[in-house]
């Protein structure tokens, strides 16, 4: 009974809600980030579409709260669980897509995508994604406004503390279910327990308001990972299995079927597993028979692929007596597959090494020599992030990359590229990548149609490559967009960042000329402040976005390291919080922005990559953190010294929220001047939320 006490006590704490209320939201984005791309087809190259939603919803259940009356919040909350439900019944049934895709590739704005979907292009796709888009920012704004009156019975950085502590275990509780590949079904089964934590005690008919629902939606999704969206072959569904990364689908052979198994990856067809007859007569044996057919060389003995998939190019090396393979594979779940499933069995054989790492990440960490390096068929339809545009391959196909694969070759050694190209402007981009990283002369080694092998080999003397050819722009670490021809922000990312400056800032104006201003403060006073805190969510989702990036060329872009990102980032928000709280003093603020600009710009005097250098990985990481984190501390020191003293803090978190939603479209800066020189943005946003709260200061506002 004791025990029974202790938990109706904390459960009964507000405390124990707004910390519950932390974890439902983080953990609810990450399952809708996951689920949607695994349902919604294209959508896994667009996941900041849902983030941008989630904070949108947030940030107005934040703002608007004090709209909503007390008496009718908690029921608003319960309801969202039904919207909850509505977004999954309308995926599974509309099968709504991503616009401007074909069933072969997009070209959204000038960026290149691959798409292989089994079915027509919908004419109605843009009402769809209106429609499923609402559905996310409703249920988080439902959520968000009961959670911003519960922020409001606390001190600005207790409630603060309490939200991001149980951010932090929603963040926790992904990366469990994705290390243990949990099915999405139990995703949201997992919600009941925090909306239940959540809710005020009620009768039982309030708790099935939201039991029900989320009950009903997790039966959906059960179902829809039974099925495919859809597929015109005669292949048997076989299995659904949620990958960190991705869904994806296995289908077995059919009658009259060339492949005996094919992946699916969030819908689209990503992979084939070749009966060893059939693997013979395809373009994976082409390096091997060209090597056979010289005279001067021996054929290959140790070859690594990156991007090895379920197999087939690890059977056509295995078929050519290679001596050893190391196949290098980041989802562990397509791996899996390839090892259950494939007909050859190339991940049984013992010349095999199975790498379940980031390719490019293993090239950086391996001392091996290789007589053959082929870049297979790499292009996920995944991105490493939801708030940056990199993609999972992005960073192995860099001249640095490239460069680091040549000195892994033998004498007389080969690297070699193969994939369905779509436009010619990419075969040439990647060609003359390959000739400025080698200075050697990129050759055809096969061709039709769209498809082409590229090769280049490592010989005593080169020759030297000509210069690259105008127009195009080389990839690199700094900017690692294979798929864009050219640098610069494709027109249809510029409209979506003039239309997110718009709306917010219409929503300032609005505000500012509508609503009362409590104890008769300054207008103009409250303004300065509100868009100091916008500029502050502006630039913190760009210094975790370019933490998550520089980690990912530095240790690998898998979901690990994302993940730990990600979490260490909301742990600097903890200790910043400890800080503020113990330096009572608003003296050490231009102390602080002092150091976060110096920070800042550190990496445009000594770039990051320039640690991909350091042999030992425990110099590196130590070094890569200090520089990485460090100017995410000090900006969220100087969030929480300024945030502690507000009155109503919860509007300003709210527009904090909505300044990231712009961060997020303001990441795509990148694709135009490079990560490295986003820093510079980073800190002329500091710049000015320095200036702007000395000004609001000098009218002595505190804001609403």
């Amino acid at each position: 009974m004791a025990v029974k006490a202790i938990v109706t006590t904390l459960i009964g704490r507000q405390e124990t809600k707004l910390f519950t209320m932390g974890f439902l939201i983080l953990l609810l984005e990450l399952v809708l980030i996951r689920y949607l791309a695994g349902n919604i087809w294209n959508l896994g190259y667009f996941p900041n579409l849902v983030l941008i939603g989630v904070f949108v919803g947030m940030g107005l259940g934040f703002v608007f709260h004090n709209v909503i009356p007390a008496r009718h919040s908690e029921t608003i909350f319960r309801v969202s669980a039904t919207v909850l439900l509505l977004l999954v019944v309308f995926v599974h049934f509309k099968h709504p897509m991503i616009p401007g895709f074909s069933q072969w590739d997009g070209n959204i704005g000038g960026e290149l995508f691959f798409s292989f979907s089994g079915d027509k292009v919908s004419d109605n796709s843009l009402l769809l994604f209106v429609v499923w888009f609402t559905f996310v920012v409703a249920v988080f704004a439902m959520i968000a406004q009961r959670m911003a009156k519960v922020f409001a019975l606390f001190s600005p950085l207790k409630a603060y503390t309490l939200d991001i502590s149980g951010s932090c275990c929603g963040i926790l509780a992904f990366m469990l279910v994705s290390w243990l590949h949990i099915p999405a079904y139990a995703w949201f089964c997992a919600l009941i327990v925090l909306f239940f934590v959540a809710m005020d005690r009620s009768r039982p008919a309030a708790y099935a308001a939201y039991l029900l629902p989320i009950l009903a939606a997790a039966f959906v999704v059960y179902y829809q990972d039974t099925i495919v969206l859809n597929y015109p072959g005669k292949h048997r569904f076989h299995e659904t299995r949620w990958s960190p990364y991705q869904r994806v689908d296995c289908l077995s052979s059919g009658p009259g079927e060339t492949y005996s198994n094919v992946i699916l990856v969030n819908g689209m067809i990503h992979q084939n597993m070749c009966e060893p007859a059939v693997l013979t007569n395809l373009f994976y044996m082409t390096p091997y028979a060209e090597r056979a057919a010289r005279k001067d060389v021996g054929p290959y003995r140790s070859v690594l692929i990156i991007g090895a998939g379920t197999g087939n190019d690890l059977a056509a090396a295995l078929a050519s007596r290679v001596e050893h393979v190391d196949a290098v594979e980041i989802d562990p779940v397509i791996a899996r597959f390839g090892k259950d499933l494939h007909p050859a069995r190339p991940y049984s054989d013992p010349r095999v090494t199975l790498i379940v790492d980031d390719g490019r990440s293993f090239m950086t960490k391996t001392k091996n020599k290789y007589d053959i390096i082929i870049f297979a068929l790499t292009d996920s339809l995944v991105k490493t992030s939801p708030m940056a545009q990199l993609r999972l391959e992005n960073y192995l196909f860099t001249r640095e990359s490239v460069s680091r694969a040549y000195s892994m070759l033998n004498d007389n050694g080969n690297i070699f590229f193969y994939n369905y190209y779509r436009r010619p402007w990419l075969a040439e981009k990647i060609s003359a990548m390959m000739a400025e990283a080698t200075g050697g002369t990129p050759r055809v080694v096969g061709q039709h149609r769209d498809f082409m092998i590229l090769a280049v080999e490592k010989s005593p003397v080169q020759a030297g490559a000509g210069g690259t050819k105008p127009g195009i722009d080389i990839p690199t670490d700094d900017w690692p967009f294979l798929y864009l021809q050219n640098m610069g922000i494709p027109s249809f990312y510029l409209k979506a960042m003039a239309g997110m400056a718009v709306f917010i800032g219409l929503m300032m104006v609005v505000l500012q000329f509508t609503s009362r201003n409590p104890d008769g403060q300054d207008n103009r006073g409250m303004l300065l402040t509100k868009t100091a805190f916008v500029l502050m969510g502006v630039a913190f989702l760009l210094l975790e976005t370019k933490s998550v990036i520089q980690f990912s060329l530095l240790f690998g872009t898998t979901w690990i390291n994302s993940s730990l990102v990600f979490l260490s980032v909301l742990v600097l928000v903890l200790l910043a919080n400890w800080t503020a709280y113990f330096l009572k003093s608003d003296k050490v603020l231009p102390v602080a922005y002092a150091l976060l600009i110096c920070s800042c710009l550190l990496v445009l005097v000594y770039p990051l990559s320039n640690l991909l250098y350091f042999d030992n990985r425990t110099i590196r990481f130590a070094l890569a953190a200090i520089m990485t984190f460090s100017p995410v501390f000090f900006a969220n020191l100087i969030f929480s010294i300024v945030f502690r003293n507000q009155r109503v803090a919860e509007h300003l978190f709210g527009w904090n929220l909505l300044g990231a939603t712009l961060g997020g479209v303001a990441e795509y800066f990148s694709m135009a001047v490079g990560y490295n020189s986003l820093t510079i943005f980073v800190a002329v946003c500091y710049t000015c939320v320095f200036i702007l709260i000395r000004l609001a200061r000098m009218r002595q506002v505190s804001l609403p």
